[in-house]
């Protein structure tokens, strides 16, 4: 049997390099730092969700929405939000009902514990924020927001 010698690791250095300059994978790394220690924190605190369902979640506790508004918000196509919508609708923290003035339009609401929930939500996701930017000084820290944030903008408007 002829054994043949494969040597990985200048692939592997070469494609680390590759992804290394990527923009999108080096936001993706802050990303999932973030989600990691923010789902750390909740599942300590006895919350039980998916990460789809936080931004309705978070939404929602400003005011109430159609699942069309709640789609576009979001970005996430209509089976999905429907999906997020009845597991949350399950759990009681949302309520559905038909809207007053169009009947084919569906309103989307928190109950009062989803309320409790959100308000619980916005303290963990602060405190994870807290911890994984500890890393930056403070203006570090006001730079970076400031820069993606008008990055995200010009994106928007693109």
């Amino acid at each position: 049997m002829i054994q043949v010698k494969t040597d990985s690791e200048p692939l592997n250095r070469a494609f680390s390099a590759e992804i290394g300059d990527s923009f999108l994978f080096q936001i993706h790394r802050i990303k999932k730092a973030l989600f990691r220690r923010t789902n750390a924190l909740m599942s300590e605190a006895g919350i039980t969700l998916q990460l789809e369902q936080l931004p309705l979640i978070m939404i929602l506790q400003h005011k109430e929405l159609s699942q069309r508004e709640l789609s576009d918000k979001t970005m996430r196509d209509k089976s999905s939000i429907l999906r997020s919508i009845n597991a949350l609708e399950k759990k009681d923290l949302l309520i559905v009902r038909k809207d007053k003035t169009d009947r084919r339009k569906n309103v989307v609401s928190l109950t009062a514990e989803g309320i409790s929930v959100a308000k619980n939500i916005r303290s963990l996701m602060k405190k994870s924020e807290d911890e994984v930017l500890s890393v930056f000084t403070p203006q570090e820290r006001v730079d970076a927001l400031d820069t993606i944030r008008s990055y995200a903008d010009r994106l928007d408007q693109a």
